[in-house]
């Protein structure tokens, strides 16, 4: 076995036949995560001159002239091969060393065991025990941390047709579905370059109201410019066509009306004398929307990864007062249904806070059916005493 740098295009080629492959380790993301000051190295090791085992990582300046190593959902080895994982680790514990590193964190893209639905362990399904167990062997130490990457997703396989996925769907989430797929006034697409800004606002807003920290606007721009070259991702909105929206309310106002005209028992026309002023006061707060450049109003929007077998939901985003209009189902589903045309064999809600009905983005991805991907965590290779004291230093702050 053999420790080398790898040149970008053999990196990719073994990354994309991995089966732990992830976009987070392509040469696109490393050029994203070049923009947020991380210089990317690829390295690897070969074996009858066939790579077997690699990894993309940056390097980030931290504090006396050292420098951080990370290499997000690596490493791209066979963790169950303790022979290859311990060359691997003390080769990259040498590299590090000589490049002034004090510490490799990695967060693999690797099952602790398969769980269903509700995050319950599968009996007798997968389980990575050993793998884990190498990989503390080998010098890894388990971080109690989130740097950056989700422990827990929520995915879908798309073994089965668009009718059979959709009739395991939660009996809520079709009904929503089905709402706005009835809304004509609802319209989806994907935005270009110029409007990107459209998704980030909704994802913005989200994470304000929901307290948690949106990227910053270059990082969707740099994203955007990284894959889309390639078709590896898509900024999709949903919008309420307003003229429609508008005429639509005018229609059934007219409608009401005339109906209206024609009912005699007191109790009916009650009803519909509701019905009627809610559509009118629907049409008047219409007329206080506020419209995008394309003249219709932003509701739901989403950044998608579409990478080899997986299509992933990475970020998302609603305006409050219009969740009502249910646009944020029926843009996952015609995704999903993107996803099944395109041949795609697993649709990847992304991150999850915990498998709990209290928790609302869990509960959302789950009327869609799925299960949830417990991964292995953050893990952290030592290799300079520094790193210890930063340990230190962090818990005396904390």
């Amino acid at each position: 076995m053999k420790f080398e740098r790898l040149e970008e295009e053999e990196f990719r080629t073994f990354l994309d036949q991995h089966p732990l492959k992830t976009f987070l380790q392509t040469p696109e993301m490393a050029r994203v995560r070049e923009k947020m000051g991380f210089e990317t190295y690829y390295v690897g090791v070969k074996e009858n001159d066939k790579i077997i085992a690699a990894t993309m990582m940056g390097r980030k300046k931290a504090h006396f002239g050292l420098y951080l190593f990370y290499a997000p959902r690596g490493l791209l080895v066979d963790y169950e091969n303790e022979e290859v994982l311990d060359f691997f680790t003390k080769e990259l514990k040498k590299f590090i060393k000589k490049h002034k590193g004090y510490f490799l964190r990695i967060d693999p893209y690797y099952i602790t065991e398969e769980k269903d639905i509700n995050g319950k362990k599968v009996e007798g399904g997968i389980t990575h025990k050993k793998g884990i167990m190498n990989l503390k062997k080998v010098g890894f130490h388990h971080s109690k941390e989130v740097y950056q990457q989700f422990h827990l997703m929520f995915s879908l396989l798309l073994d089965k047709t668009e009718e059979e996925l959709y009739d395991n769907f939660h009996h809520l989430t079709k009904r929503m579905i089905k709402k706005a797929q009835e809304n004509e006034a609802i319209e989806i697409r994907e935005v270009e370059d110029d409007e990107i800004i459209e998704v980030e606002k909704l994802i913005e807003e989200t994470g304000k109201r929901k307290n948690f920290s949106s990227r910053k606007s270059d990082y969707y721009k740099d994203l955007y410019q990284a894959f889309h070259p390639r078709g590896e991702i898509k900024f999709m909105v949903a919008e309420l066509n307003l003229v429609k929206y508008q005429n639509q309310k005018k229609e059934m106002i007219t409608k009401l009306e005339q109906e209206l005209t024609q009912i005699k028992k007191e109790e009916k026309r009650k009803k519909y004398q509701e019905k009627l002023e809610k559509e009118k006061q629907l049409l008047e707060e219409s007329k206080m929307m506020k419209t995008n450049s394309k003249k219709k109003v932003p509701l739901s929007g989403g950044v998608f990864i579409l990478y080899q077998d997986e299509l992933i939901y990475l970020f998302g985003g609603n305006q409050k007062e219009y969740m009502h209009l249910a646009s944020s189902y029926l843009l996952q589903w015609t995704m999903i249904k993107y996803a099944i045309a395109h041949h795609f064999k697993k649709y990847n809600f992304y991150g999850i806070s915990k498998p709990s009905r209290e928790d609302g983005v869990y509960n959302f991805k789950r009327g869609f059916s799925g299960f949830v991907e417990e991964l292995v965590g953050d893990y952290e290779l030592p290799t300079h005493p520094y790193y210890y004291l930063d340990k230190i230093i962090h818990f005396i702050r904390k």
